[in-house]
């Protein structure tokens, strides 16, 4: 079934109300995110490397020919055998050459170069496929996290237009202060604009999943109401620290840039040292006329062993070297700066998602603490017991609450996802785990 045809029935399945999940947004982006496929593109084309630098260590053969028309006039001539006066001849020259590189250090060293330069393509390579599933991942839950805001903000615009139309109703009958009323309609005003703002957050949102996708996806299925929730395995942050260390791939990628770099220093240091070649040619020369009057053909054979020792290049090698050796110190130098990173993206992530579980358990209270808090100073607002001010921060705290605990689920996932792909835990079975999450 052809990818087009799979985009065509989801296109019109989303059309039609179904929901995405979070697989299907990984299906598409896979086939139509840029950056994976450039990715990719760049990895084919790294490939190449390899096949190039052995042929340049293979035999290369040329042939050649000229055929042109040979004028001469001999006015005179002291040697018996030259003829006096004009002539002209035909003359046609055929040759082949053989050229087999015996010893060429640039060559050896370009052979191993390309090898390292594989390795960290494929290093590169394998990083971009995780970060698309950290990528895909990111935006879903993104979406989720500004429809939950839509959703939560929607429902206080509700409750504080009906408390504006109470107040107002009260006000009307004198039994609160203006101030009450000013307060009321301060308040509708404020969560209009956030309705508005909600509204601007989940576009964008949807915007980053076209982005990846290419694709105008609807409605996502929402994360279960309650979901597992456990700490890292193992526990111990220095075991995931080490773990980083050893098998990182952005980590990775970078000692493979050192190595590449090294070698690069190495195949440029050849241009000192000397050259040896094969050199077989064969040449046939056919010519219909000579100064001595008569044609020949005439077929040469040779082979030899040809050695190149530089000697004075203008100081361009040595150049080319220094340029190199700086080059591998910035290799060296952004290894190290890779290493502090990776060591403080692990530890945030293991204490993103010790932190996550904290404020999970905690918001998921406070959500029943408000929502008590609100319902007891609604009535207390009709017995004249709480201001119109209380009653409005009530349910701004209850919206917020409820924001801020959807928002610590999906960053308890999230964390999770970074965690495993600190250390090269990161695959398509995470993402088909986290997909068991959601409805």
């Amino acid at each position: 079934m052809s990818v087009l045809f799979i985009l065509f029935i989801l296109h019109f399945s989303f059309g039609k109300g179904l929901a995405a999940t979070i697989l299907d947004i990984y299906s598409m982006s896979k086939d139509n995110d840029p950056i994976l496929q450039a990715a990719h593109a760049k990895h084919q084309a790294t490939q190449e490397q390899r096949s190039q630098a052995i042929a340049q260590m293979l035999p290369t053969i040329s042939a050649s020919g000229q055929t042109g028309r040979i004028f001469q006039d001999i006015h005179s001539s002291d040697n018996a055998v030259y003829g006096i006066g004009e002539t002209d001849y035909q003359s046609t020259t055929l040759s082949l050459t053989l050229t087999q590189p015996l010893f060429h250090w640039e060559l050896i060293t370009g052979l191993q170069q390309a090898k390292a330069e594989i390795l960290r393509s494929e290093a590169e390579y394998r990083l971009a496929e995780q970060e698309l599933i950290l990528r895909v991942a990111e935006r879903y839950l993104q979406v989720l996290a500004a429809q939950d805001m839509q959703t939560f903000v929607q429902a206080e615009q509700s409750a504080v237009h009906q408390h504006y139309e109470l107040a107002r109703q009260q006000f009307k009958k004198g039994l609160i202060p203006i101030t009450d009323l000013h307060d009321a309609k301060a308040r509708k005003a404020t969560v209009d604009a956030q309705v508005i703002e909600a509204q601007n957050l989940l576009d964008d949102a949807h915007q980053g999943i076209w982005e990846i996708t290419g694709q105008d996806i609807g409605t996502l299925n929402p994360l279960h109401s309650v979901i597992p929730l456990q700490g890292p395995q193992p526990v111990d942050m220095e075991t995931w620290i080490k773990a980083a260390q050893s098998q990182n791939m952005a980590l990775r990628l970078r000692k493979y840039a050192v190595e590449v770099a090294g070698k690069e220093v190495s195949r440029l240091q050849a241009g000192h040292y000397p050259t040896v070649d094969l050199v077989g040619t064969y040449e046939d020369e056919d010519t219909e006329g000579s100064l001595y009057g008569g044609g020949s053909e005439l077929a040469t054979s040779e082979i030899m062993v040809k050695v190149n020792i530089p000697i004075f290049q203008g100081g361009m090698v040595s150049s080319r070297v220094r340029a190199a050796k700086q080059n591998q110190t910035v290799a060296r130098q952004e290894l190290i700066r890779e290493e502090r990173q990776v060591l403080r993206k692990t530890r945030r992530a293991f204490l993103g998602v010790q932190t996550a579980l904290s404020k999970v358990e905690a918001l998921k209270q406070s959500v029943e603490s408000n929502k008590l808090a609100l319902q007891a100073k609604q009535r207390g607002y009709l017995s004249g017991l709480y201001d119109s001010l209380s009653v409005l921060d009530a349910e701004r705290d209850l919206s917020m609450t409820q924001q801020e605990y959807a928002k610590a689920r999906y960053e308890y996932l999230l964390n999770g996802l970074m965690l495993k792909q600190s250390t090269d835990n990161l695959s398509l079975r995470e993402l088909e785990q986290l997909a068991q999450l959601f409805e």
